[in-house]
Order: C-alpha cells, then structure tokens, then sequence
C-alpha cells in the first residue's frame, strides 16, 4: 500500500510538472552604468543593448541578452573590450558595464601594392607598382560611431578619397546615412584577361584612366542585427584611345562616359565576432543597377548578389564554417571590359586560385573550413604602454583545413580564358593568428584542381 502511495505520489509531481511548470523567479533590471567611454556617447553604447532598466525577465533571460549586447558592443569595431558585471540585490540586479576604447585617430602612412592581392605582387616584386600616400583614419568621429576618411595616395596609382560616414540620425538611432566622392588616376590599368591573368596597357605620357564617383547613401537599421542600405552614385569614366586599340571590347566604343548607378542592400549579421566569427551566421543580398539611360544609353546593367554564412562549433575546441557567395547579371547589350568581374574581383575569392582572374557575369562559390583551436582568445597587459587603447592585448591561432569550388559562367570573354565555364575546387591548410584592432593574417598552402600548388597570405578572414 506504502509503495502504491509512493508511486502515485511521484506521478502526480511528475505530472503537475509537465503540464504546471514550475516558473523561474523572475528579476528587475536596476540602474545600467558605463564607465570607460572617454570619447564615445553613452547613447551609443545603450542603442546595443538588448535589456533596459525596469524590464522584468527571468536571470537565465537576462544571462542570454548580456552576452548578445556584448557581441553588438564588439562588432562595432568601437571597443577592444567589454565586459559587463551584474549586481545583485533582491530580484534587482543593476548593471556595470566597462568598455576599453580604440585608438580612434590614424594617420596613416601609405606604402602598399597596387594588385588585388599581395600573392599577385609577390610573382614579380615589382617595386614600381607600389602606392604611398596618407590615409587618414577617425573611426568614432565626434563620438558618435561616425567615421571618417580622408586619402591621397600617389605612385603607382593616384586617388584622392573622401568618405563620411554617419550612422544615426534620428533620435532612436535607426536612420543613418553617409557620402563619398573619390577621384582616380592609373597610368596603367588591366585591359583584358589572358589566361586567366590580366593583361596591362600602360601610358607613360598620357593617363590610361581617369575614374570620378560622387555618391549618397541611407542606412535604415531597425533591429540589432538587421539593416537597409541604399546607395546612389554619379560615375565618370575617361580613357585613353590607345585602350581601344589594345581591347575594342573595352568600352562600348566611346572614350567618355558618365552613369548614375544604385544598390540596395539588406543584411542579418549574427555573428559572434565579426572580424573572426566561430558561431552564427550572416546573410545579404544586393541588387544594382547600373546605368538608366539618363546621361549615357550603353551603360546598362544589372547584378543580383548574396551571401550566406554559417559557422558553428562541433566539439570543443574543432569548429566548422561554411559560405555560399553567388551573382546573376543582366544586360541588354554585351558586357565591356570595363565592367567585368569574376572570381578573383570584389569578394568572390577562391582558395588555391589567388593568381587567377576567372571572368563570368554569373558566378557562384562554396567555401568551407574546419578550425581547430590551437590558442584560444587570451589577453594579456603590457605594462610599458601606458595607454589601456594598446597596453591590453588579446590574440589567438586556429588550424583550418579547407575545401573551395567555384563556377564562373562567361558568355563574352572565355577565349584564351580556359578557367571560365568550368568547376573548380581548391583544398589545403592554413595557420590564421587574430589580434585585437580586428587583424587577421592567415597563411595557408593550397592545391588546386589545376595541379597549382603554393603558399598565399591573406589578411582577411577565410570565411
């Protein structure tokens, strides 16, 4: 009788559980502090938040949104760290958070190479190909996560950029918009491909190109993680007529051409780290249309392109990532030169092809990655630096074993371009190290279907 009492005692709580939960002691969040922002707005820093003072949610709840508003904090590329405590007192529990700010002013010094990527100036180690100028950096100008940036560079190329960005406008911090005007000079420009390689005119009396942009954009970002973008630019192209003779299929025929073009763009980020993600995912999409037969009736053009990435951890320290990256263009005409990408150009990078140019107007690659966790983030002080801005360090290696492909459909400029119209795949390793001032730099060696075998540099993240 004793063990049936048991027994139906047990089920009525087992039952009362399932169907009654029990609910978790719910909390208020007290006041919310800032400490450590010198130079940015503390608007700034609540507009992340995810929780506020008086919300009533569970502890496990309010665990969950600290770790989040601590990720949105990171990814604005404003802080070398946060950390956010928790004081509690009754069911009130207020909230310290502490932030250790960038350096936000770099003037910096220009010397770089001016090929697409540093393996292609490393073939020839062409010194007369090198940049040098003044980029001017201030990337929480007036302390509102404006930035603004100023360039001008001689040598090789010579550009002269101006680029302001300002985020918030309105008083809930959702609208933003920003402006850029660049103008351009290359004595030398890629005028074809050949081998997958681009082939160069060079025009040491007269300049090869001359490229202008003026141009607006409005940011609309509603959530955290979700933003509107839309940009419109005024675009002006002149060459030299020797470019013609070298390539007719540069231009549609003319030396001279100004366009209007515009995109919008529309973006998840959930990544944990941005710079360097190991959870979450991210997904946009853009459309662009270049040229509206306003000013000039050739230029006319349009591109529909996404994104899609997923990272996630397998176990413990062995975590894998992947990428989908894909475009679909259109155009009444044909495609000059001058308007051609592929895989190589703008993003749709492929491992074990980093010397290729690979042509097509529509394009689609995989990526994927396995990271192991050599050192994981670790910080650590250097005492001789005053300043907390570069005196706290943070640093860690991953391992990665990786496998690409890639498709490049070419419908104008295959001939002599074996690549194009193709699968293609590339797998090999590679060693990243990631500090703080969001620098990554990876090094890998990769092998191709091709055969092609090498070591590369980037200073990216793969995926």
């Amino acid at each position: 009788m004793r063990l049936k009492t048991t027994l139906l005692f047990l089920l009525t709580a087992l039952f009362t559980q399932l169907v009654f939960p029990q609910q978790e002691d719910l909390i208020t969040v007290g006041k919310i502090s800032v400490s450590g922002d010198k130079i940015t707005h503390k608007p700034i820093i609540f507009r992340e938040l995810e929780f506020k003072e008086g919300e009533t949610l569970s502890e496990i709840q309010l665990d969950n949104k600290i770790e989040l508003s601590r990720q949105n904090l990171l990814n604005q590329s404003l802080f070398n760290f946060v950390f956010i405590d928790k004081k509690k007192i009754g069911n009130i529990i207020d909230i310290e958070i502490r932030v250790i700010e960038r350096w936000y002013i770099w003037p910096i010094p220009l010397l770089e190479y001016a090929d697409r990527n540093i393996n292609v100036w490393w073939q020839t180690k062409d010194f007369s190909r090198i940049n040098f100028g003044v980029d001017l950096r201030i990337e929480n100008f007036r302390g509102r996560k404006e930035q603004l940036n100023i360039i001008a560079k001689g040598g090789y190329d010579q550009l002269f950029k101006v680029n302001w960005q300002i985020p918030y406008l309105n008083k809930n911090k959702t609208f933003g918009m920003g402006f850029n005007a660049q103008y351009k000079l290359n004595h030398e420009i890629a005028v074809s491909t050949e081998k997958n390689k681009y082939v160069f005119y060079r025009s040491d009396d007269n300049y090869a190109r001359k490229v202008g942009n003026l141009g607006i954009g409005f940011i609309y970002r509603p959530y955290f993680r979700f933003l509107h973008q839309v940009n419109v630019n005024f675009n002006h192209l002149q060459i030299d007529d020797s470019v013609l003779m070298v390539n007719p299929d540069f231009t549609y025929g003319e030396t001279e051409y100004n366009y209007f073009s515009i995109n919008y763009t529309y973006k998840q980020d959930f990544r944990d780290y941005k710079p360097y993600p190991l959870n979450g995912y991210y997904f946009d999409i853009q459309l662009t249309k270049i040229g509206f037969g306003i000013i000039s009736e050739d230029v006319s053009q349009i591109m529909l392109d996404f994104t899609a990435d997923h990272y996630f951890n397998i176990y413990k320290r062995l975590n894998f990532a992947y990428s989908f990256r894909g475009r679909l263009s259109y155009t009444n005409n044909y495609q000059p030169f001058f308007l051609s990408e592929g895989i190589g150009v703008n993003g749709f990078d492929l491992r074990g092809y980093e010397l290729y140019i690979i042509n097509g107007q529509n394009i689609g690659v995989f990526k994927s990655n396995f990271k192991f966790t050599l050192v994981p983030m670790k910080d650590f002080q250097i005492k001789w630096i005053k300043s907390e801005k570069f005196s706290k360090v943070f640093y860690g290696m991953y391992a990665n074993i990786f496998f690409d492909m890639g498709y490049a459909k070419e419908n104008y400029f295959s001939k002599g371009n074996p690549l194009s119209n193709q699968l293609l795949w590339g797998t090999g390793v590679g060693l990243d190290f990631i500090t703080y001032y969001d620098i990554v730099i990876g090094l890998s060696y990769a092998i191709n279907k091709q055969n092609d075998k090498g070591f590369f540099v980037s200073l990216v993240a793969p995926i």
